[in-house]
């Protein structure tokens, strides 16, 4: 982790170097000596800080090395911050020369300021290089040279971007567990009984529960089924929402409906959707018996032979919730079991690659999985650890000894294995991996959030042929791949939509980002000790943590668990106290938070990067925010729709040149011409979803420029659909609604040539036929047509959307028939018509037969 620190403030140093030499003439050679200085010692720290954890003195330089790296980074983002903050108020409060004077005098004093303390660090850096030689620490037997290690670790260079789609964890020697739990599902009692599966962690309870829960004949018998993960930190209102979205399709208003329930009401409607229903619900990994007193009660008998499913370490909670059904213990893998789910994740391709193995290779494979014990879990890593290796004795026969040399006091050999293929993750995938602990435990982490606070964090190299919202999804493929997280969904392009990480692997996230500073997570109860690491994540009161007003000028992160419930207000002091407390903030996300108007001292912090407010009541944003020329994701998402507005500062959204996605509500006819100019500056936008309020017509938007932008939602009436050239060029995803177009939008649509998802939907068009000539919608994968209730012919020419997979057509009440060649398209999969007149529903089986079935 000390590497990763290193790199991150070189290349902060390289970059103030370049971006502001005027503004550091006087000190540019000390900070250009102190970089020299530590890219010395960066060539030696990365064998260093892999021998750390055996050897005490290498231990003690590494962390040596770490603190005054981040020493450095605390003095020059501090000093930017003085000379921005000085600078505003000059320009502000002071007019003519001696504003100019007073700017001048101030800026020589920062300068000053930081020449001195430069100098003090730079000169504890040259200590810190001396103690290398004087403490023998160069002596130390450090293993292979970087570049060995860089090959067989896995390189980010251009040549590993392509990384192949691997499922999560294979089933291996669960077949006969499996059918055995299937019998007791289906085959079992007629009351509604809870059928347990016990074991210890990584032994594959979850695993077992999802291939039961995916079985043909479970799925068949039980007509309502959903899947829920509790752990030890869990909101009960947020599990009985994710109940309810699983058993029921939701109306119109339904989130908003949901909202505004208490959990009671909630535990209420999830009783009445299961009661008329035989039912199957699986609580994976709960810990307590208070967990299974507050949900007990919304299980009702149903019919005859419902379920609930539990999957848990604790025996006696299996007991207690179901005392007349004995629980299903999960067993360790035996030997031939456990080879074989190791040669699936060492050779990923294929696992009859394993049948070539040398002798010597197998040899050493099977004495690497004799130590694992029959623990999948400890199974799984190390193959994904093996499986970027090279596949020879002499690499594997290293790992083998690793193993054997470490013996870690008060470890167990699950924990020593899962910390080893930490140890093994390159550079740039460790501060990654580490950061996954700033999440809930069992929490199915969405993609998108996880890579924007990787790109805001500074973790996440700058290639010059990609972005880095593109090289944050490889780190992700590749820790996939070592098998360090599983992925929970895909998208229909195949990226990762949503990922988990094993709860063992985030406690060892926890445990060794606490070691390096790194991260800290804390309750409410722990507020008696100060953070002591950058990055801090809050589980319970943020309220509480603030009052201490204890300032932490080093911290870079401050997070508030997302599984806390609604409500928590902080009152202006508390504010106050967090803008000018914690200053040199790169991310500052506070979920649920309940309020109405952002502070305008907001605009201070100046290095903020990833300002997260979801799911708060916040209707209004100060005039400052223009001021967080840094900020790449402003996320200020609420609970009902009503409450976002456009703030008055439209005109300042213009200055959020990094910004990154931005969404808007209600969109008022007084603030279009603003909107129009602040989004056209917006060149680095990713994702822009505008929703008009009522019947208020969306602004005309010219998109040409906006080369990185590939997801577009607008819902409103729009004045004409924008020409071919006024789109964005890369642009893969579009939805329309509400847009009252007279004229057929497929036209121009379907010359878009990467576009892959398209909805249109609630009156977007208002004609009666739809056409879409050959070649149209070249690389169109999904289109989803809603509610043109117009509509009564819909023509489709030869060779048009021949990428097609999917197609859903709802509530498009005066169609007559499907265009006949649909029937032609060679990848269509998946045919839904939804809320479709009977007339239709006939005419489509009559003419079609079991094509459309």
């Amino acid at each position: 982790m000390a590497e990763a620190v290193v790199t991150f403030l070189l290349q902060k140093l390289s970059d103030l170097i370049e971006g502001e030499a005027n503004l550091l003439l006087g000190v540019d050679e000390q900070i250009n000596s102190l970089r020299d200085e530590l890219e010395w010692i960066h060539s030696f720290l990365r064998d260093a800080d892999g021998k750390r954890k055996e050897n005490e003195r290498a231990r003690v330089w590494v962390n040596q090395v770490r603190d005054v790296a981040y020493h450095a980074e605390d003095v020059i983002d501090e000093f930017i911050l003085t000379v921005e903050l000085r600078r505003r108020r000059s320009t502000t409060t002071v007019m003519g020369s001696l504003r100019s004077c007073v700017s001048s005098t101030n800026q020589l004093k920062a300068l000053h300021n930081l020449g001195n303390q430069i100098e003090k660090i730079k000169k504890r850096v040259e200590e810190i290089s001396a103690n290398k030689s004087k403490y023998g620490i160069e002596a130390i037997q450090l293993g292979e040279p970087s570049s060995t290690i860089l090959k067989n670790q896995g390189s980010s260079s251009s040549n590993q971007k392509s990384v192949p789609f691997v499922e999560e964890a294979d089933a291996v020697g669960i077949e006969d567990d499996a059918k055995m739990m299937v019998r007791k599902l289906v085959e079992g009692e007629t009351r509604l009984s809870v059928i347990s599966i016990v074991g210890m962690g990584g032994l594959g309870k979850t695993t077992l529960a999802k291939k039961v829960y995916n079985n043909t004949d479970v799925r068949q018998y039980f007509k309502c089924s959903a899947w829920i993960c509790l752990s030890q930190e869990y909101s009960v209102r947020e599990v009985l929402e994710g109940i309810l979205k699983q058993i029921r399709v939701p109306g119109e208003g339904e989130k908003e409906k949901l909202g505004e329930m208490n959990e009671q009401e909630l535990g209420m409607e999830v009783f009445g959707c299961l009661n008329e229903r035989r039912y199957l619900v699986v609580v994976d990994d709960i810990w307590s018996r208070e967990a299974w007193d507050n949900l007990e009660s919304v299980f009702p008998e149903g019919m005859k032979g419902s379920r609930v499913m539990l999957t848990t370490r604790n025996k006696e909670i299996a007991l207690y919730a179901d005392i007349e059904s004995a629980p299903y213990e999960l067993q360790f893998l035996n030997e031939g079991n456990c080879w074989e789910l190791f040669c699936r994740k060492a050779f990923p391709k294929s696992a009859r690659s394993s049948c070539l193995l040398s002798p010597d290779l197998k040899q050493i494979g099977r004495e690497i999985v004799a130590k694992c014990g029959g623990l999948p879990l400890a199974v799984v890593v190390l193959g994904g650890l093996l499986s970027r290796k090279e596949k020879l004795a002499s690499e594997w026969a290293k790992v083998l000894k690793q193993m054997n040399r470490q013996s870690y006091e008060g470890q167990s050999q699950i924990s020593r294995i899962l910390a080893l293929s930490y140890n093994d993750l390159p550079y740039y995938l460790k501060s990654c991996f580490l950061y996954l602990g700033v999440f809930p435990e069992d929490f199915e982490i969405p993609s998108r959030k996880l890579i924007q606070l990787w790109v805001a964090e500074g973790l996440v190299e700058q290639r010059r042929d990609e972005t880095m919202e593109e090289v944050a999804e490889e780190y992700l493929e590749e820790l996939i791949l070592r098998s360090m997280v599983q992925t929970s969904k895909r998208r229909s392009n195949g990226k990762i939509k949503s990922c988990r990480i094993h709860d063992l692997l985030r406690d060892l996230s926890i445990t060794e980002g606490k070691e390096d500073k790194f991260l800290d997570v804390q309750r409410s109860v722990d507020f008696a000790s100060p953070a002591r690491a950058h990055r801090l994540t809050i589980h319970g009161s943020i309220d509480r943590y603030i009052s201490l007003n204890r300032p932490t000028p080093h911290l870079r992160s401050l997070l508030r668990s997302i599984t806390e419930l609604n409500g928590e207000q902080l009152g202006k002091e508390h504010w106050r106290f967090l803008f000018g407390g914690f200053k040199l903030l790169r991310v500052l996300d506070l979920p649920r938070i309940a309020i109405l108007k952002l502070p305008k001292e907001v605009g201070e912090m100046i290095h903020l990067r990833y300002l997260g407010l979801r799911k708060s009541s916040i209707n209004r944003l100060p005039s400052t925010i223009s001021n967080l020329a840094n900020l790449q994701t402003l996320d200020i998402k609420s609970l009902v729709s009503h409450i976002q507005r456009i703030p008055s500062s439209i005109n300042g959204l213009g200055e959020l040149t990094n910004l990154r996605k931005l969404g808007i509500r209600d969109a008022l006819d007084s603030h279009k011409k603003a909107l129009f100019e602040s989004i056209f500056k917006l060149d680095h936008i990713k994702l822009l979803r505008l929703h008009a309020k009522d019947d208020n017509t969306l602004p005309t938007l010219m998109l040409s420029n906006h080369v990185h932008l590939y997801k577009l939602q607008l819902y409103g009436r729009l004045k004409k659909l924008p020409d071919l050239h006024e789109l964005p060029p890369n642009l893969t995803y579009l939805s329309l609604g509400g847009s009252l177009l007279m004229h057929d939008p497929i036209a121009t649509l379907e010359k878009l040539p990467h576009l892959r998802y398209l909805a249109l939907f609630n009156k977007t068009y208002m004609g009666r036929r739809m056409v879409c000539t050959t070649s149209g919608f070249p690389r169109l994968e999904e289109l989803r047509v809603s509610d043109l209730t117009e509509l009564e012919e819909w023509q489709i020419e030869k060779e048009a959307m021949l990428r097609l997979r999917c197609l859903i057509i709802r509530s498009c009440y005066n169609l007559k028939t499907l265009p006949e060649e649909l029937g032609n398209m060679p990848e269509l999969t998946e045919l839904k018509l939804q809320n479709m007149p009977s007339k239709f529903n006939d005419r489509i089986l009559r003419d079609n037969g079991e094509e459309f079935r």
